[in-house]
This record gives C-alpha cells, structure tokens and sequence, in this order.
C-alpha cells in the first residue's frame, strides 16, 4: 500500500520491518527511552498475523519521520463487532504540526473501511493534553468504557481476593470454614495455558457468547502463547477438565506507558463451575505471577454496563485508572 493525502500531501505506506531502528529513534525523542522491545514484538507480530494488525509510515528526505501501531480487537469479553486499537502514533518532534498525524489516521481508517471495521479505539492519560487535542480533532469522543486497574503488591498477592456471595451457595457450613482456610487458587489446579487447551476454551466462550469463535480463541491463545514472549495466561481446571481461563499480556509500551502492564483481554468460567471460586482462582494467581514478574498492575477494559463484570472486579481491589477510553466510529 503506498497512498497519498490530497491535502497533506504525505506518501503514506506499510511499516515494515526495516523501520525498526527509525521508529525507536523517533519514540525515544518524545518518551525519553528506547522501547525497542516493545517495537520488535509489535513488528514481529503484524508479520505473523498481516490481518490482525494495522502499521504505516511516513518517510521524509532523512528518512522515517511518523509512524502508526494498531492491532484488530475481534472478541475482547464477548465482543461482536472487530474494532481497531491504536496503541502507537508517534511524529519526529521536528515534524510535528505538519499534518503527518492526521495523514496516518486517514491511512488507518481508509484500511477499516476497506475490511469493514467500524470502530477506532484508542486510550490516554487524562493529563496528555496535546494527545488529547489531537484526538477530538480527529472526531474522537469519550468511549462508554471503563479502565480499571489493580495494583500487584506481596500483600495483594498473598491473600485470596474478595468473597463472592455466589461461593457460599455451593457449600455448607464445614465447607465454608474449610475454604476460610484456603486461598481459591489453593483449592483449584491454576497452570499456565497451552495449545491443547483449545477446544476446551472454545467450548467455554461458545458456553457464554452463544457463538463459535474459534478463529478468535485460536489468534487469542496464540498471542498468550507466542506474541507475549512470558506465558501469563492461565487456565483453571477440575479434575483434569478446563473450568475456567484468563487470558492476559504484557504490554512494554503501548499508549506511551513505561512501566510493564499485564492488561487482561478476557475472563471465562464454564457455566458448570459457576460460584466455585474459579474466577477469583485465577485471578489471584495472576496477580501471584506478576508479583513475581516484578509487575506492578494488572489493567482491563470493560463496557460501562457489563455490571456483573465490573462487580466482579471491584470486589477483587479493581479501581479506575487515570487513563481515557477515546472511540471513533468509521463506517
């Protein structure tokens, strides 16, 4: 793809894999260090999978001067509709306010429509307010979504999250002052995710969704196990069986963070196993691993009314972050 904006007049074209050296020089100049990690996982991962990612560049007399990093979003929490995250949009400190930000955009958009994806996601801090300015510019408005985070302590993860009311209807009253005595994930078999799990995951979305996203479970499990580089998704299992998931990553850079983040794409309980602890298992061990990763929270989306989730989440020590979610609707 090589285009042009009429009004811009900036050749706008893939990012390829060449540009790695350009575009971390770039997002040096305006974050302050190298995310080169993060570049080549982001490069290395529209390679593996061309349709799950969207990345272009602007090239000037020196060489690369702006770039775009977005991924498709296709089933985050029983999401129908594909949408578009924008995790990247940087310009060479030199070339800003010269319209390559709105000419990478309009490259962005012109690939949704063509693949028929409605919906441009992205997320800032509330305090970015150039970002900010530049996205409202851009037809972005407030998403009706939540970002909830929660932080990784020794303390937090050594103590089983919230009760949830739903346990106790599976238990009398010696089975309760047993599972006191026990951390959920203590009393659930929680291990890493692999390949053989598919089907089984599949069978669990199919359970809550109503709809067979294989594809979509295939390309999510095959980002836990390969694009992440650390395996942090897990699976929670009964008696051999696959009760529940969480599936998770590591984020190095996206939206300009500097810290490692484990942001969680999605949680799913076999309806089974509902109200025996599975979700609050694997979430405390989650939140176990990444204290041991030495990272310092665990981040998510959600609809502001996916209220059982949101309940779910608060009650487990989630509390809103100081970042926007920011939407732009395209088709």
């Amino acid at each position: 793809m090589n285009t042009e904006n009429a009004a811009t007049h900036h050749k706008v074209r893939r990012l390829s894999p060449d540009d790695l050296d350009g575009a971390v020089a770039i997002d040096r100049e305006i974050v302050g260090h190298s995310r080169r990690g993060y570049f080549e996982k982001r490069l290395a991962a529209a390679l593996r999978d061309p349709d799950g990612h969207m990345q272009f560049a602007i090239d000037g007399p020196d060489g690369l001067e702006a770039a775009v990093l977005a991924r498709v979003q296709s089933g985050e929490f029983g999401r129908e509709a594909p949408a578009v995250m924008l995790e990247v949009i940087d310009v060479a400190p030199d070339q800003q306010h010269l319209g390559h930000g709105a000419a990478l955009l309009a490259a962005l958009e012109a690939e949704m429509r063509q693949r028929g994806i409605a919906e441009l996601q992205t997320a800032i801090a509330w305090t970015d307010h150039v970002m900010a300015k530049f996205f409202a510019a851009g037809g972005f408005a407030k998403a009706p979504r939540h970002i909830i985070a929660v932080a990784v302590d020794p303390a937090r993860a050594a103590m089983a999250l919230s009760d949830d009311s739903d346990d106790d209807d599976d238990h009398d009253d010696d089975d309760r002052a047993d599972n006191l005595k026990a951390l959920p994930r203590d009393r659930i078999d929680v291990a890493s995710l692999t390949e053989q799990d598919l089907d089984a995951l599949v069978v669990i979305d199919s359970k809550l969704t109503g709809r067979d996203r294989r594809p979509y479970m295939m390309a999510k499990l095959n980002e836990a196990l390969v694009d992440s580089g650390i395996r942090i998704s897990l699976a929670a299992r009964s008696d051999g069986i696959v009760a529940g998931f969480i599936m998770a990553r590591l984020d190095f850079g996206d939206f300009g963070r500097t810290d490692a983040v484990a942001v969680i794409d999605t949680i799913g309980v076999h309806p089974d196993f509902a109200g025996h602890g599975i979700a609050h298992a694997l979430l405390s061990q989650l939140l176990v691993n990444l204290n041991g990763l030495r990272v310092e929270s665990a981040e998510t989306t959600i609809a502001l009314d996916d209220f059982e989730l949101l309940g779910f989440l608060y009650r487990s020590g989630f509390q809103p972050t100081q970042r926007i979610a920011l939407a732009k609707q395209t088709g």
